[in-house]
């Protein structure tokens, strides 16, 4: 989750270069494979519109000509929906999806694929990765990790989908809409996304315990403060009970402490993020000090010693993909 100091993203780009559209795209894909053929009027023109904060961004995207290439994973889930036939995703799988005007769908999300637009409008939702994943993870009782989509979403959580973003679209696109609103309407719609797409955690399952109602509590807080710097002290201030109560409920039901809990939290987030980021921008120093990681060296241990790899494998497999 992010900060409410932050400032809003506001993004409005516009153009007749194409050589400016597809840098421009490249970079909001996460992509150095974006191409664009001739405009199907005299002229060529693009805009991209985007509005939102650090955990949901809505957005609008026009581009007067076809244009087609590679989209990478990167920080973000997306969800998106066109406004005409003409979209293709996943064209080089085995069952490439056809957008149908008005239908969200979920773009692939954990690897490279490519894609085949005719001139249309598209509407793009961006969901930062560890704010889905806490809503997912919070729905199904379970620590957040990378997510998991249904390829056939249900046709009534698919229509609940589409009222959440009818009634939220206004005050998500208005600059002026309250901090405490926008942040309500965004997980109203990420709530919605998760409920129609089954969203699912992929690994690591069954670290949230079924123990007291307490010691619950607490496992949830420290998921959602987890880049937090967090004492044993304010996870108990937190769940309302003694140190010692809490130390001995985690024993008791999970046979280890609150806080090796939380680095359990912390070792899964940084793998989650380190998958999705770029290796020529983002370092596993930078990403495990915003996760809270105190002691560098020992975390790599920890991590190879989970993950089977180390931290800095893990973050040069997106450029071997």
């Amino acid at each position: 989750m992010h900060s409410v100091d932050q400032p809003l993203v506001h993004v409005d780009r516009r153009g007749h270069s194409v050589d400016e559209a597809v840098a421009f795209y490249e970079r909001v894909y996460s992509s150095t494979d974006i191409h664009i053929g001739d405009p199907v009027t005299e002229g060529f023109s693009w805009r991209y519109r985007a509005i939102g904060d650090g955990d949901v961004t809505v957005g609008t995207s026009s581009v007067a000509a076809r244009r087609w290439g590679t989209i990478e994973p990167g920080g973000h889930y997306v969800l998106a929906w066109a406004s005409a036939r003409g979209i293709r995703l996943d064209t080089g799988s085995s069952e490439p999806v056809d957008m149908q005007p008005g239908v969200p769908v979920v773009y692939p999300s954990d690897r490279a694929f490519t894609f085949d637009a005719a001139p249309t409008v598209q509407h793009v939702i961006r969901f930062e990765r560890s704010f889905l994943e806490s809503v997912a993870a919070a729905r199904r009782g379970d620590l957040p990790a990378p997510l998991r989509f249904a390829g056939d979403p249900d046709p009534d959580a698919l229509r609940r989908l589409q009222g959440a973003i009818s009634g939220a679209a206004a005050a998500l696109l208005d600059l002026a809409t309250d901090r405490a609103r926008r942040s309500a309407l965004n997980t109203t719609v990420a709530e919605a996304v998760v409920e129609a797409f089954d969203a699912a955690p992929v690994a690591p399952s069954g670290l949230l315990s079924d123990g007291p109602a307490t010691m619950r509590f607490a496992q949830e807080w420290m998921v959602v403060n987890a880049r937090r710097p967090i004492t044993i002290t304010d996870v108990s201030e937190a769940a309302g009970v003694a140190v010692r109560s809490l130390q001995a409920s985690f024993r008791r039901h999970t046979g280890g402490s609150p806080m090796h809990f939380l680095r359990q939290v912390r070792l899964h987030r940084v793998r989650a993020e380190l998958t999705a980021a770029d290796p020529d921008a983002t370092t596993v120093a930078q990403v495990a000090l915003g996760w809270g990681v105190g002691h560098l060296g020992r975390f790599s241990g920890t991590y190879a010693a989970t993950f089977g790899e180390s931290p800095s494998v893990t973050l040069r497999r997106r450029r071997a993909r």
